[in-house]
């Protein structure tokens, strides 16, 4: 990936990729803008420059239940499927997260499979909670805080997708596999109310 392979030059402040796109930040001080063009341009087309090392696949604890899935049958609905294969389609998924955006540790995802084109809702919701896994086809997002917003709610994890306290503040990385592991409700608020659990 490029953005892996310039990365692991500590010439830039940081690296972000986007979905069809880097976004490249550089020191003033030490290079010129033309001079950063230069560089970052030798750098894409050098295949030979070590990459970063791959962060591990994660595994994020999803719950299914109603209340914290309210969009989960209308989702069923849309892909032609009951409830329970819903559930088993999605926990049986791998992930690639594509890129983080919107808010600090919100993931988009990608899904390998074709997926029936399920759009946003008609109408956003006020206030999306933390850790609402949302899907609108192959593309798929994890909500790192509580915020208005218009994708079909899937699921929720009581995992904190941001924490300024640890040392990576975001729990998930471009190009990171992701898969979800089912819990049920009385586990999900355990965790929620101990994340170290």
């Amino acid at each position: 990936m490029a953005s892996a392979t310039i990365r692991g030059h500590n010439i830039w402040r940081e690296v972000v990729p986007g979905l069809d796109s880097i976004a490249v930040q550089f020191d003033p001080a030490r290079l010129t803008p033309s001079e950063a063009i230069n560089l970052l341009q030798q750098q894409l087309q050098n295949p030979q420059v070590a990459a970063a090392a791959p962060f591990k696949p994660a595994t994020i604890p999803i719950c299914y239940d109603s209340e914290l899935a309210p969009d989960g049958d209308y989702i069923a609905e849309k892909m032609g499927l009951s409830s329970a294969a819903l559930k088993i389609w999605h926990a049986s998924q791998e992930f690639t997260v594509t890129m983080l955006g919107f808010m600090p540790g919100f993931a988009y995802l990608q899904c390998p499979e074709s997926v029936t084109a399920i759009g946003r809702l008609s109408k956003p919701r006020q206030k999306v909670a933390a850790g609402s896994i949302g899907i609108i086809g192959n593309q798929s997002c994890i909500y790192s805080f509580s915020s208005p917003g218009g994708w079909p709610i899937i699921g929720r994890t009581p995992a904190r997708l941001f924490d300024p306290e640890r040392p990576q503040p975001a729990l998930l990385a471009a190009n990171q596999i992701v898969s979800f592991r089912v819990i049920g409700r009385a586990e999900f608020d355990h965790i929620a109310q101990d994340p170290s659990a």
